[in-house]
């Protein structure tokens, strides 16, 4: 896979806007209490964001938000100075080609081969065909994954681990300026999760900003003894509310 690097569009000077930032974000649904609350967040480039809680936190809906998926109920989500709130539909889908998101469980296609799986994101971002299956391979290695000996397997035959790692490479694949990590470490043994973390911390060396959630424990208030780089800010999120 070529070098990680930063897409053009959100590319860095002297005096850009945090890569992500969020200003007074509020997430209700009907009349219940608020998913997010009064949430204000600032990731530069190249930060690694691990973001802590117990289910039912808020932790995915606040990944949601942040990969343009959902919009606020009140405040202001940006990448790069752009509001999501405020683009039109076909700059959006522009934007969010430059976000790289893993959601809950993978959200892969069972039924299709791992190849096809991981190529799917370059083709839907205008690759050409053989394009971007060789950029599936090379992401596929880049993950512990052996695309010439795994790539026709369909998902479905794969192990909890080995989805999570065909998901991380589809992630991975257009080169993201933001990786957007919803519940990364869950399904991996100690050995797989050391291998994606340190490409990750490849990703924020070249400037990508990483934004991650864990599940944690809802009775236990003690940190988290988790294999996170050094380099990792971690954050807990309780009730939609966002502390350090």
């Amino acid at each position: 896979m070529d070098s990680p690097r930063i897409e053009p569009q959100l590319s860095d000077s002297g005096h850009a806007p945090p890569l992500l930032a969020l200003a007074g974000v509020e997430r209700r649904y009907g009349a219940f209490r608020p998913a997010l609350a009064a949430l204000d967040l600032a990731v530069p480039r190249g930060q690694f964001l691990v973001v802590q809680g117990p289910g039912g936190s808020g932790k995915s809906v606040l990944l949601r938000l942040v990969a343009g998926l959902e919009r606020p109920s009140a405040g202001s989500v940006r990448i790069a100075g752009e509001d999501l709130a405020r683009l039109r539909a076909r700059a959006l889908a522009h934007l969010r080609r430059s976000i790289g998101y893993l959601p809950p469980g993978g959200g892969l296609l069972s039924g299709r081969s791992v190849l096809e799986n991981v190529a799917l994101a370059p083709w839907a971002a205008g690759s050409g065909r053989e394009d971007g299956i060789r950029r599936a391979r090379a992401a596929l290695s880049l993950v512990g994954i052996d695309a010439d000996r795994d790539a026709q397997t369909r998902c479905a035959d794969l192990s909890s681990g080995e989805r999570q790692c065909v998901a991380l490479a589809r992630a991975l694949v257009n080169r993201p300026a933001l990786l957007v990590l919803d519940d990364l470490l869950a399904p991996l043994d100690n050995v797989t999760a050391d291998r994606v973390l340190r490409v990750i911390a490849q990703f924020c060396d070249a400037g990508v900003g990483v934004v991650a959630s864990q599940r944690t424990d809802a009775a236990s208030s003690a940190p988290l003894l988790a294999p996170w780089p050094a380099r990792a800010r971690q954050m807990r999120l309780h009730d939609g509310v966002l502390s350090p």
